[in-house]
This record gives C-alpha cells, sequence and structure tokens, in this order.
C-alpha cells in the first residue's frame, strides 16, 4: 500500500500540477459579477475533476488492482435476422493474468428470445469458453471447453495489451456529468482515442475480427469515480454498435462490445478449495475440443 500512495502521489504532483480542490459554491443570481465567478469556480472545479479522473485511471494502469470485469457483446447475423447478446461477469486479476466468467447469451431471432448459460476462464495466456450441452455432439461428446489465445493480438514481445495501450493513451477527458451506477452516484467523464492513431497499438488488434465486425477503431473510454473522495470507481472502453439485445446492423457495423473494470480492492482472498473451471485451475485437457474458441472475447481482455 505504501509504495502505491507514493506512486499515486506522484502521478497527481505531475497531472494536477498542484492544483487544489474546489469547494462547493452557491450559485447567486441578483449579481452578474457574482454570478461569471459561480461559473468560473464551477469551471475551474470541472476541471480539476478531470485531471483527477485523469490521475486515477493512470494510476491504475500503473498497478492495476483486481476487481470485477463484465464483458458484453451484440452480434447481428443471418442477414440481421439474429442478434446474440453475451454477457459474462467474474472476477479477475491483472497481476496473474486470470479471470473467470459466468452469464448468459441470449439470442432474438423471429420475434423470441432464448438465454443459455455460458462462462469463460481466462488462465495460462488462454481463454477457455464453455460448450453448451446441447452443442456437444459428434467429435465434441463430452467436450465441455473451447480454447482461444489471449495474445494473438498483442504486440510480439510485450506483456500489455493493446487495450492497455488505448487506456494509457488517455491523457484528457470530458466530465459528462453525474450519473448512478449500481445504486451510488458517481462523475462520469469521457474519452474518444482512434485506435489506430495511438502509437503502439499493434497491427494485429487493428486486424482483428472485434474491429472489423464493429467497423470503426474508434472507442469510447469511460472513467468513473466516486463523488467526494474522486476516487476510481469504473474503468469501461466499448465500440461498434450499441450493447442491447435489439441493437440493429449497420452499413458499417454488424456488431458491438463493451468491457467494464470496477470494484478494485487490495484484498487478498482467503485461501479456499477451488474446482475445475476456476481462474485457479484450468479445465482438464480432455474436455477441451480442438479447434479455436471465442477469439472476440480473447481480443477483448486487457491483461
Amino acid at each position: 500500500m505504501v509504495g502505491r500512495r507514493v506512486l499515486w502521489a506522484a502521478l497527481a504532483a505531475l497531472i494536477l500540477g498542484g492544483t487544489a480542490a474546489c469547494g462547493t459554491t452557491e450559485q447567486v443570481f441578483t449579481s452578474p459579477e457574482v454570478s461569471a465567478t459561480a461559473k468560473a469556480t464551477t469551471s475551474s472545479a470541472t476541471a480539476t475533476s478531470e485531471k483527477n479522473a485523469v490521475v486515477q485511471l493512470q494510476g491504475w494502469l500503473a498497478d492495476p488492482l483486481p476487481g470485477t470485469l463484465t464483458y458484453n457483446t451484440i452480434q447481428v447475423t443471418g442477414g440481421g435476422s439474429i442478434n446474440m447478446m453475451t454477457i459474462l461477469s467474474g472476477p479477475f486479476d491483472p497481476g496473474g493474468g486470470t479471470a473467470t466468467l459466468t452469464g448468459s447469451i441470449d439470442t432474438l431471432g423471429s420475434g423470441s428470445t432464448t438465454q443459455s448459460a455460458s462462462g469463460a476462464l481466462e488462465y495460462g495466456e488462454k481463454v477457455y469458453t464453455s460448450i453448451p450441452a446441447t452443442l456437444q455432439t459428434g467429435v465434441r461428446v463430452g467436450k465441455s471447453w473451447e480454447v482461444a489465445p489471449v495474445r494473438s493480438t498483442w504486440a510480439s514481445g510485450v506483456n500489455l495489451s493493446g487495450w492497455w495501450t488505448a487506456l494509457n493513451s488517455v491523457k484528457q477527458v470530458q466530465a459528462v456529468g453525474v450519473t448512478s451506477l449500481e445504486g451510488e452516484t458517481v462523475d462520469m467523464f469521457s474519452a474518444f482515442p482512434d485506435l489506430s492513431a495511438v502509437k503502439g497499438i499493434p497491427k494485429s488488434l487493428l486486424d482483428s475480427e472485434p474491429i472489423k465486425k464493429a467497423g470503426t477503431s474508434k472507442v469510447e473510454v469511460d472513467v468513473y469515480t466516486a463523488m467526494g473522495s474522486g476516487d476510481l470507481v469504473r474503468v469501461t472502453y466499448k465500440f461498434g454498435l450499441p450493447v442491447q439485445i435489439d441493437a440493429a446492423a449497420t452499413a458499417k457495423s454488424s456488431a458491438g462490445y463493451e468491457v467494464d473494470m470496477s470494484g478494485f480492492t487490495d484484498a487478498t482472498p482467503s485461501p479456499t478449495p477451488t474446482p475445475t473451471g476456476t481462474a485457479s485451475v484450468p479445465p482438464d485437457p480432455t474436455t477441451v475440443a480442438s479447434g479455436t474458441g471465442d477469439t472476440d472475447l480473447a481480443a477483448l481482455l486487457p491483461f
């Protein structure tokens, strides 16, 4: 914790430049001069909060804490007649490059929606995704997992993904306003980097299927901070179609993606027995099908 506090203090000094936080100011409309002063104070407070959001983001990237990762995607297929929305969420550890995600796949077609359970596991630079029981037929009998390499879209010889590079490129954000996030009131800030213009983004990521299907390399990065303390609450990156079950494809885009990271904590989990198919125990190789699994998810994982 001491090392992290020293690091964050250095980042704050560098980015904030010693700017002090401004208190809440009550606007008075009886005098034009007072009103102008209030507006200037509000503008200064907004600028300070925007700089703090960058400090929080950069501090977390320098020493990323574990938390909860949520992966959302919408895929429009069948000439626009079938929508498949995947939502997976669970704990992730940037330091170990592990995650255990569970959720569902909703399929909308012919006016009806069906849902099936789904799961994913990141371990050993691979991401394993569960195979529904109904699809475990033929050569897949007894095979409950498929696998894809995580580093296939990373630059050669580096230990950081292109998404880390994209987030690290955010040095300025714009205040969006106050919003509600899981029942808590938070401040939201956004930036819109274009991956094709970010130095260090590997070509393999720019050429990946998610970027092709989304039809754009422009990404929205959202940073959420707690009101009052200004602490980091959530980091989001998303691109392509809005992730909702009734999304409609466009001339350029047939998919949308969103990754949320939140619930950051220093807490060390108590050692407990873990079953196969968790971030500490990978699937038995005999249960893994041949071929390549979910390359979209593999390409979207940040660590």
